[in-house]
């Protein structure tokens, strides 16, 4: 039964992460204080998997059992607490959903180890009462509500002659324990007619002889299960045929698992409404309503059930039964006996009508399909044959500076005059950063697809990134001949408030293309105009200008789009990753603007742009002069851990070039000897090494040796995320290799004025 209503609930988070929305997944948290193969416990996670299955939303469902039927004992269910607490304390949920009394105290008692700020919604809680929250918030459900004194009632009319009343149940449980509370409560009002007898833990063989000693005049309740003659529990089910199989004394229960299976009947509780009142409200919380708006369902409507094998078998009136009784069991008429053969024959006939009208349609059905298969057919080749042609680009785009970087190197090492030496490691830098900007390109890329990108907005001067971005491309422009100019159309203001290195970038992924593909001519950076928004920030219209080849008018249509360059590898006239027009695109749409392209292959391009910027105050500007200035860095004790000799070297003479003192070790081990023996001012810590990495050195020096000196990562991992990751460690400060020592000089003067050790 659970497997089908979990495939059913997985269907419906299927389809709907098909129909093309982004979704996130809720995961929840199930926490059943019985065994999974209970049928109470099935019925309840039935109606919490059935109401999660017809939302739309995603949900991911993890299920967990105290198992406090069948070990109800204190020490066994801290035994299974503690295990549960073990498979949980490294996850994440959105809400926690429980059922049942021992679950319910096992979140509370867990609440701020496990399950702090996460939303607790319980079920099948008996007697409930608001001071069992304790005064802890969040938490709201569905209280199960027995009827005990209708049930009875409606037993008493049924057998007027009844003069004695056998609860069995248990002590040992807190269910058991309310169960018998509210029986109690009932003895005065009845004393003067009925005598209560409690009949708790006993040995099955016991009180198997016992009820085989009772009469019709004596009306037993079942309140629990009990075990079998071989000691193991039993289901509610088999638990009522058993007792029913020894006595002639009407059996009465409060729950409609126990029905026909020998109980007369009762004004019974329903598991699977339960679940299904838990998971709507779940939804409710989910989709933003607080748990405090939610109060505590106490009102569940119980219906009275009555077999109606039990009332012949007992030869009872029916009219004597309550008002809107439902009797199950009762003799089927020749349509209900039949019912299932008529529906089949019905639907067989139905069915032959559906295929006599899709015969009809069968051939345009199948146009159809053909022809919506040749379009997946060509966007599959399409797309794969973009996916070969990025791969060669890439290759060929990361073999090229590799090339130089090696071959240059290898010329170095052959010690050349001094003068070609230094144009030789100028040359490998110049290679090094190619190199970088590629992958730059695909981590910048991935991001944008990934909708991880954040902006980094400060205040800067926007007329200087446009003057620096022309200066950084002239050399070029000039050695090809093309005159390279910027044109002011409007006044910028001194400072605006924006991110300045993603601006940077579209200011020279565009001008670098501008300038690649012109070879005479000129490339042209204008400002067009500059409005003013209705916030008041102000949008700068600008336009490149190029007189290069030019975009061939198919292409123009994807030239954002990824892997695209209008001319195709291997025969293609110009290098790059195909990623920078669409990084761009992304980048300026992300900030709140537009781009688009004019173009006439052969004649040159335009490209129009505008960028949204707040603009910043003079007063705003002299604040933040006031707070930047910072006093310079004292000459620091550094010790930088890095398994790589290389590295070690770059960074031990960098270091020292700035004036500060370094030692070198090869691990995290050999870090922990270092800082037993002499003390430092900051650590330069690689992540990945031999014997013991980064992170569980940090983690030692922070928990076991108790320093508190600034710790900065050195890292090869530069995806969005890792820098919360590695300051959630006990780091820092966090770098993303290859490292500039302008960067180092930075998050080490930061740093250290941040944290003195």
């Amino acid at each position: 039964m659970w497997n089908k209503t979990l495939f059913i609930l997985a269907l419906a988070i299927g389809l709907a992460a098909g129909s093309g929305q982004a979704w996130a997944v809720n995961n929840i948290l199930v926490v059943h204080s019985y065994n999974p193969d209970l049928s109470w416990t099935n019925d309840i996670h039935q109606g919490i998997t059935e109401i999660l299955a017809q939302s739309s939303g995603a949900y991911s469902l993890s299920t967990e059992y105290l198992d406090a039927k069948r070990y109800p004992q204190q020490d066994l269910l801290d035994m299974q607490s503690k295990l549960i607490a073990t498979h949980m304390r490294n996850s994440s949920f959105t809400a926690v959903i429980v059922s049942d009394d021992a679950a319910f105290n096992f979140v509370l008692q867990k609440r701020e180890e496990l399950f702090h700020g996460i939303p607790i919604i319980f079920c099948g809680v008996n007697n409930f009462q608001p001071e069992m929250l304790r005064g802890a918030d969040g938490i709201t459900g569905v209280s199960e509500i027995l009827s005990v004194q209708e049930t009875l009632d409606a037993a008493l009319a049924l057998h007027p002659n009844a003069r004695e009343l056998v609860i069995i149940g248990g002590a040992l449980s807190s269910t058991d324990r309310s169960n018998r509370s509210r029986f109690l409560r009932l003895m005065p009002a009845y004393s003067q007619r009925l005598r209560f007898h409690f009949w708790q833990d006993m040995p099955t063989s016991t009180l198997l002889d016992r009820v085989a000693g009772l009469g019709p005049e004596t009306i037993v309740f079942l309140n629990n299960a009990i075990a079998g003659l071989d000691g193991r529990m039993l289901d509610f089910g088999p638990s009522v045929a058993l007792i029913r199989a020894r006595t002639d004394s009407p059996i009465y229960g409060l729950w409609d698992f126990f029905l026909g299976h020998g109980i007369v009947g009762g004004k019974l509780v329903n598991g699977v409404e339960q679940g299904r009142i838990a998971a709507r409200m779940t939804l409710r919380i989910l989709d933003g309503e607080p748990p405090s708006s939610l109060p505590v369902v106490k009102d569940v409507a119980n219906r009275f059930f009555f077999d109606h094998r039990e009332l012949d078998r007992l030869g009872l009136d029916e009219d004597l039964l309550p008002p809107d009784s439902v009797i199950v069991h009762r003799p089927q008429g020749i349509f209900e006996a039949n019912k299932k053969l008529i529906l089949a024959f019905t639907s067989i006939v139905l069915g032959l009508l559906v295929v006599i009208i899709s015969l009809a349609l069968v051939v345009h059905v199948r146009r159809q399909a053909l022809r919506e298969l040749l379009v997946a057919r060509r966007k599959a080749e399409e797309a794969n044959e973009a996916k070969s042609l990025f791969l060669a680009h890439m290759s060929h785009e990361i073999r090229t500076p590799l090339t130089g970087i090696m071959g240059l190197a290898e010329l170095a090492a052959n010690k050349p005059t001094d003068s070609n030496l230094q144009e030789y490691l100028a040359m490998i830098s110049q290679s090094g950063q190619s190199l970088l900007h590629i992958i730059n390109d695909i981590l910048d890329f991935s991001k944008v697809e990934a909708g991880k990108l954040a902006l980094q907005k400060t205040n800067f001067d926007i007329l200087k990134t446009l003057h620096d971005s022309i200066a950084f491309f002239k050399p070029s422009a000039r050695e090809k001949g093309v005159s390279l100019s910027l044109i002011l159309d409007a006044q910028l203001p001194e400072a605006v408030h924006g991110d300045e290195n993603r601006i940077r970038q579209i200011f020279f992924n565009l001008l670098g293309n501008a300038v690649k593909f012109t070879e005479k001519g000129e490339v042209v950076l204008r400002l067009t105009s500059l409005t003013t928004a209705e916030n008041s920030n102000i949008v700068p219209h600008f336009e490149i200008k190029d007189t290069g080849c030019g975009i061939p008018a198919e292409k123009q249509s994807c030239i954002f789009e990824r892997f695209t360059q209008a001319d195709h590898f291997p025969t293609r006239t110009y290098q790059g990753t195909g990623l920078g027009l669409a990084i761009v695109k992304q980048l300026i749409e992300i900030m709140g603007g537009t781009i688009h392209v004019h173009s006439e292959e052969g004649v040159g391009s335009t490209f129009l742009f505008s960028i949204p910027l707040e603009h910043v105050r003079q007063e705003e500007r002299a604040e933040e002069a006031d707070s930047c200035a910072a006093p310079p860095t004292r000459p620091l004790a550094i010790l930088v851990v890095e398994d790589n000799a290389i590295n070690q070297l770059f960074l031990q003479k960098s270091l020292e070039k700035l004036g500060h003192k370094t030692r070198c070790v090869a691990n995290g081990q050999e870090a922990l000897e270092c800082l037993r023996a002499a003390s430092f001012d900051c650590i330069l810590m690689d992540i990945q090494m031999p014997v013991m990495d980064g992170s569980q050195a940090t983690q030692y020096i922070r928990q076991e040796m108790g320093l508190s000196l600034p710790i900065i990562a050195l890292t090869a991992h530069a995806m969005h995320g890792y820098r919360e990751k590695f300051l959630e460690q006990g780091f820092d400060e966090y770098l993303p290799k290859p490292v500039s020592i302008a960067e180092l000089t930075k998050v080490i003067q930061n740093v250290s004025l941040q944290k003195p050790n």
